[in-house]
């Protein structure tokens, strides 16, 4: 196999990484399709085990590797079939794909590629929701007008990550052309968070990440200057957006609430579900109950402490933390907390691309107090594809 050919095959397996992080918040079965040919050119270029053994060499290499070994360790203690326990292990397979790419980005110019599409084409997007949401044009049903994406949270989440994009980009050697076009992309990223989405994670998870984008920039010692400036931007959004009044109003009744309502609702759930999650963790905070283990005991222990939708089986209580210590444990938990701290120190270390996927890390760490966005299909592949491509450490800046 000729060096020529193995670069090619390499490089073409970037491009289709490339391709699926763009289609992750747009169609599952688009980014199912670029994985597989991403795996297969992959495989093609002869060089597989060469890339890997880079990624095993990365500090989150090895966090990802001893993760999911406990992830495996926490299948023969939990009380479920083997269906259960394998699709529980396959939930986490995107830490695979960061694992992957982590060998396979060592390139500066691939990963200003990574960000530069992906930033253009979320603005694109951005653009396109403005006019259906003015119009209250429902293109998907079920979503709200101007949701165009899987759902209003990736949405949200989606041009979370291509805002922090653009503040990284905003200080590479621009003409004063694109700088425009890069503010402008920015503006149609925030007014979309919180005017045409509907996404209380978007809410929370732009500003704390955006704190953390600005301290890589200039400095931590100025965080509580960028915290200043965060909550009165924030303010302003609030007393600005009919959406986000509405959001925060209908969060404040639904937790009010939540014990005499007759239905279910989203805030009502999630503090049922807290409850009842604490109470798992309690009677076994150690070692949990199993990789997969979760849903049977949660629906034990709902049905004794509930009745009607208080009694609601789940199998996620809707905070990617608990249902870790559930499962896996308190060491399972430090060892999760141990994988974004490597990932953080990273991004840190290695600029200014290793910061844009650092913070967005932040902006899903927070928003996985209230979801499961590590796990979930679209959120959990773009932060995947986001930690590996841009936490490689590259070896040839300037290479193809």
């Amino acid at each position: 196999m000729t060096h020529a050919y193995s670069d090619t095959a390499l490089n073409v397996s970037r491009g289709l990484a490339i391709f699926a992080v763009v289609a992750v918040p747009m169609s599952t079965a688009a980014t199912s399709i670029a994985c597989v040919a991403m795996l297969a050119a992959w495989l093609a270029s002869g060089k597989a085990f060469a890339t890997l053994r880079q990624s095993w060499r990365h500090p989150l290499g090895k966090m990802i590797v001893a993760f999911y070994a406990w992830l495996v360790v926490g299948t023969f203690y939990a009380d479920t079939d083997w269906s259960a326990k394998l699709q529980t292990l396959s939930s986490w397979k995107k830490l695979a794909y960061a694992f992957m790419l982590l060998g396979l980005f060592q390139s500066r110019r691939w990963q200003q590629r990574f960000v530069y599409y992906f930033v253009g084409v979320m603005a694109v997007a951005a653009m396109v929701a403005i006019p259906l949401w003015a119009t209250d044009w429902v293109v998907r049903s079920g979503r709200g007008a101007g949701i165009f994406m899987t759902n209003h949270s990736t949405q949200s989440m989606a041009f979370t990550a291509a805002l922090l994009g653009t503040l990284f980009v905003l200080h590479e050697p621009l003409s004063p052309r694109w700088k425009i076009a890069v503010w402008s992309a920015a503006a149609l990223f925030v007014f979309n968070i919180f005017f045409v989405s509907t996404a209380r994670s978007g809410y929370l998870a732009l500003p704390v990440a955006a704190v953390f984008a600005f301290g890589s920039l200039y400095g931590f010692r100025k965080l509580p200057y960028f915290i200043g400036a965060a909550a009165v931007a924030v303010a302003l959004f609030v007393a600005t957006s009919d959406t986000v009044q509405q959001r925060i109003q209908v969060t404040l009744d639904e937790q009010a609430h939540y014990q005499t309502s007759a239905s279910e609702t989203s805030i009502g759930l999630r503090v049922v579900f807290y409850r009842n999650t604490w109470q798992l963790i309690r009677e076994h905070p150690w070692l949990g109950y199993g990789t997969s283990g979760f849903k049977p005991a949660y629906e034990q222990v709902a049905k004794l402490n509930g009745q009607g939708w208080h009694a609601m089986g789940t199998g996620d209580p809707h905070n990617q933390y608990l249902f870790i210590w559930v499962e896996n444990g308190l060491f399972g938990v430090l060892l999760f907390l141990a994988y974004i701290g490597v990932g953080l120190r990273e991004g840190l270390a290695h600029r200014p691309y290793g910061a844009i996927a650092a913070s967005f890390l932040v902006a899903i760490s927070a928003s996985s107090l209230f979801n499961s966005h590590f796990k979930t299909f679209a959120e959990g592949y773009l932060l995947a594809f986001f930690l590996g491509a841009l936490l490689s450490r590259p070896a040839e800046p300037d290479d193809a």
